[in-house]
């Protein structure tokens, strides 16, 4: 029979080996779901590709170089020719406005990088975020002796799946680079804060994601539709809270606000009446 002495120490190393496993397969997830989206760099250089990127990378040019609000009065001759193309009143600018907000962030600390290399390496930077905080949800979602084990594998998978990696090679400045972070980032922060009774006040987190959401991509509305699923399947599952109120409830509120700030935004600049859209 072993004595119990002699078993606390075997149990210590077995959890320490665990933990420097698991700290290091999430390590070579985040640099694999960088480095394994750079092949077309790699071979090709530091290029845009493919039609939409590039003309993402021209809108995102005459904002840095003309400012916001002539960005969103900007009638483009060059696109849907031979009529053109209302820029400000038909995109979702906020990949061109984190681009933006990059290139002047790292120019201001004093690093000299173009535009260019910003737009083609933020879809692989991107996909660190979402490989994290899908793997953020599978910890919340596992049972309490799993969590570190169910973050650590859904982050390997999540890093190579080929569903992601086709949106997100760098080079392929488009909406969903940006967009499919700020979908789990809504998700997580979401079920974040369903976790206890006074969790609620993450769903102010969730409801600023979604906003990011909007801004980002015209897919939002399946962001919205599923929350909205969940919360109903949770009430009619007799899972109801007051916390599951508190959550939906500013989640809906905030994310409302957002989005019809920047629907009214786009009328503004279009002088038309938007009120039909913001149903």
């Amino acid at each position: 029979m072993v004595p119990a002495a002699s078993k606390a120490p075997t149990k210590g190393m077995k959890n320490t080996v665990m933990s420097v496993s698991r700290f290091a397969v999430v390590c070579w997830a985040a640099i694999t779901a960088y480095t394994i989206r750079l092949h077309a760099v790699t071979v090709y250089g530091r290029v845009i590709h493919e039609f939409d990127p590039w003309f993402n990378f021209r809108a995102t040019q005459y904002l840095v170089t003309h400012g916001w609000r002539k960005f969103f009065t900007w009638y483009d001759h060059e696109s849907w020719y031979p009529l053109g193309r209302p820029v400000g009143t038909t995109i979702f600018p906020g990949m061109q406005f984190t681009a933006a907000g990059i290139y002047n962030l790292l120019n201001l600390l004093g690093f000299q990088v173009s535009l260019n290399d910003v737009c083609v390496f933020i879809p692989a930077g991107f996909s660190i975020l979402a490989t994290l905080f899908t793997a953020l949800i599978a910890r919340e979602a596992a049972q309490p002796k799993h969590k570190h084990t169910a973050f650590t594998v859904t982050a390997a998978i999540m890093a190579v799946i080929p569903a992601h990696i086709m949106r997100s090679v760098a080079g392929g400045f488009d909406n969903e680079s940006v967009a499919v972070t700020a979908i789990v980032c809504v998700f997580f922060f979401w079920i974040r804060s369903l976790r206890t009774e006074n969790s609620w006040p993450f769903s102010v987190a969730a409801a600023i994601a979604y906003g990011y959401m909007v801004a980002a991509w015209g897919g939002y509305t399946f962001v919205l539709n599923m929350v909205g699923v969940h919360a109903a399947v949770l009430f009619l599952s007799g899972n109801f809270t007051w916390n599951l109120y508190a959550a939906y409830s500013v989640f809906y509120v905030v994310g409302y606000v957002l989005r019809a700030s920047q629907i009214q935004a786009h009328c503004f600049t279009e002088a038309g009446d938007c009120s039909d859209r913001l149903l």
